[in-house]
């Protein structure tokens, strides 16, 4: 039997990217999003053609924290075990500390650090049922901190403890780890300099969201690593 995968934020970018690398793989898949329905429709449409039955899609916003019990009992009837959780989902914006709002605090921190939390712990029978994994998606920039990004900050600098805490609590049938992404697209409103960005990047190049996918697959098919941080950022991190 295949086995399966839970995405969150798995309709775009490298949340997009590990579902397709994982069905390549022969898993089923299970993507989650919140706003991103056309693109989560048109996903599934692509791997279920491929491969029948092989990828549901699961609406739910990571802010209403009284519901993720019903999110959960939805993948719970989708599929009865779970072997890979990837923490994936998260809002990105700056919070300069002269302009910031407190719903800043809950937006940014729901998504990045309480809800893959939440989602942990409500699922972590079922990952211990398979012996399965939990890989986290961190951001390779917040062990040295980020001007005007304090509060998204201390939710992936908080997701990476987490990271670590989780790896004691569900040792020995679960491995925990996360992934660091460094550069892997220039902000579209052209607020950096790309010839600047790459001098600072020791490989030369900006990363691919099949990079930050690969390593992903890699920690889900090792048993031997786990509460650790892989930074997948072609060395910027060295600087």
């Amino acid at each position: 039997m295949n086995k399966t995968i839970l995405i969150t934020g798995g309709a775009i970018r490298i949340g997009k990217a590990i579902c397709e690398k994982f069905h390549k793989e022969g898993f089923n898949i299970l993507c989650h999003y919140n706003s991103s329905k056309k693109y989560a429709d048109e996903l599934s449409e692509e791997l279920n053609s491929i491969r029948k039955n092989s990828c549901s899609i699961i609406q739910f916003d990571l802010n209403d924290i009284d519901k993720y019990p019903v999110f959960i009992e939805k993948i719970k009837e989708l599929s009865k075990s779970v072997d890979v959780l990837v923490n994936n989902a998260s809002a990105f914006y700056s919070s300069p500390l002269d302009n910031y709002q407190e719903s800043d605090w809950e937006d940014l921190h729901n998504s990045n650090l309480r809800g893959p939390f939440l989602i942990s712990s409500l699922l972590k029978e079922n990952i211990k049922n398979t012996k399965g994994c939990i890989i986290n998606i961190t951001d390779a920039m917040v062990i040295r901190g980020m001007k005007d990004y304090s509060i998204y900050s201390t939710a992936k600098g908080g997701l990476e403890t987490l990271t670590k805490s989780l790896a004691r609590d569900l040792a020995p049938e679960v491995t925990v780890n996360g992934v660091a992404p460094g550069a892997i697209l220039l902000p579209s409103d052209g607020s950096s300099d790309e010839d600047l960005l790459l001098s600072k990047i020791p490989l030369g190049r900006l990363g691919t969201e099949e990079d930050i996918a690969s390593a992903v697959f890699f920690l889900a098919n090792n048993e031997y690593i786990t509460g650790q941080i892989l930074r997948v950022d072609g060395g910027r991190s060295l600087n």
